[in-house]
């Protein structure tokens, strides 16, 4: 009979648990699956200890030693055994091993590992590890402080569009200013194959997110909670867009309360997975700021964007720039600059475009426009739009999307 405090749980039972959740071609190995799903219960987000016990045995064989309240010594030769010299990270290695044994042995209940799994099923979520084919390979930059697996609503397959994306963070009191920046910033960049990953909430956040979705990108809103805890309320609507093309992502449980620690832990995963990190609005002690610091920690370039010189909404982008810790950010091209290290001139320029597809493209601009508009607004005759139209499309520099003629870099 399986106790109620206790993980030990038949192939059976465990497959019947995770088979919903499952997502992808790739073969799963059931144990570690479950064993993942339970580690993601167990420890609060960062716990290094259970990163380096996962890292050196695997997620089953490292929930198994704990089941079986390996003592420090026995962990010490088993470290040895496998030639690894994790346990010096420890300082003192066997007061960390009871410590984090202390902080653990509370949660290590079935019921709620079986629970989470079932909430989530029955919301149409999944669950996705490292050894899916969707995982983020860029949690690899965190090591030990990696997630132990990430919970999802929405598109599973979208996790591919991570390969190629930039981070923006800000203000939850954003200016009118702060979000027509980051419109600016984010529609251009979705407009050259970039997903957007942010944070979900208020104010620059939620401005991130609808500007990736207008332009028809895929954006991805990093949670500090359980899925099953729409935070914020009033972003209900937006979250439900997001899942449309993209992802609701976290590495907490079903149940799980976005509370301080865990939105500050939550920085890092925002952080590793953008190719940089762009500062929209911020205070000097925000969790946008927190957010540059863990991304300049992980190596990944820092952008900020200045705001008007008595805005104290600003002060934290303005100290960034000022002390050299991000680079100061106007346009598009600055982030390109900053992420390829050359700049990214304007297509038209480089193509030298005649007077006609100069004026339609101008016309189409980074929002998109239908034929009759681009005559109305580029004062062009049919058979001029059409001969710029011509020209563009042939450059490769539009292309259409139903009525619609948008611009186009080629991805």
């Amino acid at each position: 009979m399986v106790s109620r405090i206790d993980l030990r749980i038949s192939e059976r039972d465990i497959r019947k648990a995770i088979e919903p959740l499952v997502v992808g071609e790739a073969p799963v190995d059931p144990q570690e699956y479950f064993a993942s799903v339970a580690w993601s219960l167990i420890c609060e987000p960062g716990d290094s200890f259970a990163g380096a016990l996962i890292e050196v045995f695997g997620a089953a064989n490292a929930l198994t030693l704990e089941l079986e309240r390996t003592t420090p010594d026995a962990y010490l030769k088993l470290f040895r055994h496998q030639a690894s010299d994790i346990a010096e990270r420890f300082g003192r290695f066997d007061r960390t091993a009871r410590e984090a044994r202390e902080r653990w042995s509370s949660r290590m209940n079935l019921e709620r590992v079986v629970g989470a799994c079932q909430e989530m099923s029955a919301r149409g979520g999944w669950f996705v590890t490292e050894s899916s084919e969707f995982w983020p390979l860029a949690f690899g930059d965190l090591g030990n402080h990696s997630p132990r697996g990430l919970w999802g609503l929405g598109n599973p397959s979208s996790l591919s569009e991570l390969s190629n994306a930039v981070s923006f963070v800000g203000s939850r009191m954003s200016s009118a200013y702060g979000e027509h920046a980051c419109e600016e910033l984010v529609v251009p960049m979705v407009e050259r194959g970039y997903s957007i990953v942010s944070g979900g909430a208020y104010g620059i956040d939620a401005a991130a997110h609808r500007a990736a979705l207008a332009a028809n990108g895929v954006t991805f809103a990093m949670m500090a909670g359980g899925l099953d805890r729409s935070y914020p309320n009033g972003n209900i609507e937006l979250f439900k867009a997001i899942m449309s093309g993209g992802a609701l992502l976290t590495e907490m449980p079903p149940g799980s309360a976005p509370t301080k620690w865990r939105f500050l832990q939550r920085n890092r995963l925002i952080a590793a997975l953008g190719e940089a990190t762009i500062v929209v609005e911020a205070n000097p002690r925000s969790g946008a700021v927190s957010t540059a610091n863990r991304a300049r920690e992980l190596g990944r370039p820092i952008g900020a964007v200045p705001g008007p010189f008595d805005s104290a909404g600003s002060d934290g982008c303005h100290q960034l720039i000022r002390s050299g810790q991000a680079e100061l950010i106007t346009c598009t091209s600055d982030i390109f600059e900053m992420i390829r290290g050359k700049s990214i001139v304007e297509a038209d320029s480089e193509a030298g475009l005649g007077a006609l597809e100069t004026r339609v493209h101008d016309v189409i601009g980074f929002q998109g426009a239908d034929f009759e508009s681009i005559c109305a607004h580029a004062g062009l005759t049919k058979s001029e739009a059409e001969i710029g139209l011509a020209g563009l499309s042939l450059l490769g520099m539009i292309k259409k999307d139903a009525n619609v003629w948008r611009r186009f870099s080629g991805g």
